[in-house]
């Protein structure tokens, strides 16, 4: 744990290392928390067809990465929640 050296009160820094909470729920594992590459669009926010050839998304093409690929799902919010809650807990963090 760290203490941020600009700040005029101390302030406890800690990191919390979601990678031991994500083992076996890779994008890859039976169990994903993350999402693997997802052909979008599956809403408002992705690519659509029209858009602007991107590095995600060529123009006229029928593939576009979505914008949900790699992020996590409901099971992996959960995840990170129970990483940054478990560092929390550690440094004594009691909430405001």
């Amino acid at each position: 744990m760290g203490k941020l050296a600009s700040s005029p009160i101390p302030v406890k820094v800690a990191y919390s290392h979601p990678v031991p909470t994500f083992s076996g729920h890779g994008a890859c594992d039976a169990d994903e928390w993350i999402n693997a590459i997802v052909n979008g669009p599956n809403g408002d926010g992705d690519f659509h067809k029209g858009d602007p050839a991107t590095p995600f998304c060529v123009s006229n093409s029928t593939f576009c990465l979505s914008r949900e690929s790699f992020h996590p799902r409901a099971a992996g919010t959960t995840g990170y929640a129970t990483a940054v809650q478990n560092v929390l807990s550690a440094i004594g963090y009691k909430g405001s």
